[in-house]
């Protein structure tokens, strides 16, 4: 998944052709329980599953292979994977150029590949046989599985449209889902499914062929169309959650839709975070929940965007460490490390409180957490201390890293105001392994009555420190990764690298593209089936 680097942009979601490299190494091993709390909220939607229709593509797929081909051997199978794939980014991005609209092509596997195929190719057939060849030197995409095995396949079990068999290794599309799916989606294109599975097998395409074959586009799903109604179904389930993900995935996408229409338009994915972490907009302006089951997820939101605000404090106290330590080539000892940083940051709080305990009663929530003109609200906090940065292009000072002490008592006396219960959704992690917002709290108040200047610099040892350190040797013992920060040499620490803060980022934009696919939501905010939906 790429993590947001900062809570409060809209996210640029790719027409990727490839997976890049997860952004960020978790330094800290605290992300890691923001992202088992999202993966719960909004199951059968990733953060790489970019475009609604590739579900119906794929259950089509499945089923046309099996009465057509139906050879076992996964080889096979891969390669009408692949070439479908090539061929569904070769459509979108003929489409997009020639109507110089770049959303057509938004979310496609394969467009870069596309793009430059459709530029140097001057004759009127197109092969893509070579292209879609699992290890072709020319692949419109490396992963062997293309974005079927790299993004979607699990998604599309999660959600139960292709079930496993035990007879070979090439899922089937599920009854009555995704058979019901599949034959939705041929009824939608018509004969040009036909002319799609011809093509696959054949490996080229002309351009009038590619011409005709844009009632396929992903943004294409007929507004009254059988196969529009499946992807809504799947999104809200109306006849009852046949499981507790499903379940789920309709309580948030009802919370996204009431989120706009509070709005009035289009949310962006940090604002739906912040909307329900806050309880209301910028502004103040209430969300309204009239359903129980609706207000208790948003209460699951709540603490894990409170999770996530926790481990980006630390994150940036780590990397305050990481820069002071930076001015030191030959290094520090870890008691002279903690001494400097401690005493930077003591120096940015006004009037130093005696002990932990003093620190919570004084620092009084915003009544918005959500207002970036209040200085003391958990946005304006959070956007200070994202500005640290992640590399030496921009330094924590010892005021920013005042300011995510600010925040953490801020985020636990929130949690005593509100009576939010940590132990339901963040109980149940194994505290060596994952580190969240209820380990942290818990550990400040076993501390709280001890001197303030001890807490933080037990905070920036024990929590910061060589919590890092553990999680480095772990990574580096389990899995052979090496990403240490901070060396440890004769007594020493010096810096290797620097990380920072980087908020989670919980398949929220997905989730947005697939409401708009799905015809509940536009740019203008609720469409009338998506308040009906809502108000379902």
């Amino acid at each position: 998944m790429n993590d947001q680097t900062a809570a409060q942009e809209p996210i640029a979601y790719p027409e990727w052709t490839e997976y890049r490299k997860k952004n960020g190494l978790d330094p800290l091993g605290m992300q890691n329980s923001s992202v088992s709390l999202y993966q719960t909220f909004l199951p059968g939607i990733s953060n790489v599953t970019l475009r609604m229709r590739y579900y119906g593509l794929y259950a089509w797929l499945a089923h046309r292979y099996a009465k057509q081909i139906g050879n076992t051997d996964p080889q096979v199978w891969k390669r009408y994977v692949r070439r479908a794939e090539a061929l569904y980014a070769l459509i979108a991005t003929f489409h997009g150029s020639k109507s110089g609209v770049a959303s057509t092509k938004s979310g496609v596997a394969g467009t870069e590949w596309a793009g430059k195929t459709l530029e140097k190719q001057t004759e009127d057939v197109i092969a893509f046989a070579e292209a879609a060849e699992p290890g072709s030197e020319t692949h419109y995409l490396k992963q062997a599985w293309g974005a079927y095995g790299a993004a979607y396949r699990s998604q599309l079990l999660e959600i139960g449209i292709l079930d496993r068999t035990d007879t070979h290794e090439i899922p089937l599309p599920s009854r009555p889902l995704g058979e019901g799916l599949a034959d939705a989606f041929q009824t939608s294109v018509g004969p040009l499914a036909d002319l799609y599975f011809t093509l696959i097998e054949r490996g080229s395409v002309t351009r009038d062929e590619l011409d005709m074959l844009e009632p396929l586009l992903p943004s294409r799903v007929g507004a009254e169309s059988a196969e529009r109604s499946f992807y809504e179904d799947i999104l809200l389930t109306p006849e009852g959650a046949p499981t507790a993900g499903a379940l789920s995935r309709k309580l948030s996408i009802q919370l996204i839709l009431r989120i706009a229409d509070l709005l009035d338009r289009e949310p962006r994915p940090d604002e739906i975070r912040w909307l329900l972490y806050a309880g209301c907009d910028h502004e103040g302006n209430t969300l309204a929940l009239d359903d129980p089951a609706l207000e208790a997820q948003r209460s699951r939101w709540w603490v894990y965007h409170a999770n996530d605000l926790c481990h980006i404090a630390h994150e940036a106290l780590l990397k305050f460490t990481l820069d002071t330590l930076g001015t030191s080539p030959r290094g520090r000892g870890m008691a002279q490390l903690i001494g400097t940083c401690t005493e930077d940051i003591l120096a940015e709080l006004a009037n130093s409180p005696e002990s932990w305990s003093v620190m919570l009663s004084t620092s009084e929530p915003a009544p918005n957490a959500y207002d970036e003109r209040d200085p003391a609200s958990e946005i304006a906090l959070a956007e200070e201390i994202i500005r640290a940065g992640r590399d030496d292009k921009r330094i924590c000072t010892a005021a920013t890293a005042a300011k995510a002490v600010h925040l953490l008592a801020i985020l636990h006396r929130r949690i005593s105001e509100t009576g939010a219960d940590l132990k339901e959704p963040l109980g149940g992690f194994n505290p060596e392994a994952f580190r969240s917002l209820l380990s942290e709290t818990d550990f400040l108040e076993r501390h709280q009555n001890e001197p303030f200047r001890r807490t933080i610099e037990r905070v920036l040892e024990e929590r910061v420190i060589r919590r890092h350190l553990t999680v480095a040797l772990r990574k580096l013992r389990h899995q052979g990764d090496y990403t240490f920060l901070i060396e440890a040499d004769d007594g020493r620490l010096r810096l290797r690298e620097k990380d920072g803060p980087v908020f989670t980022n919980p398949r929220l934009g997905p989730a947005i593209a697939f409401l708009k696919d799905t015809g509940l939501l536009e740019h203008d905010g609720l469409t009338a089936r998506g308040r009906e939906a809502m108000n379902a």
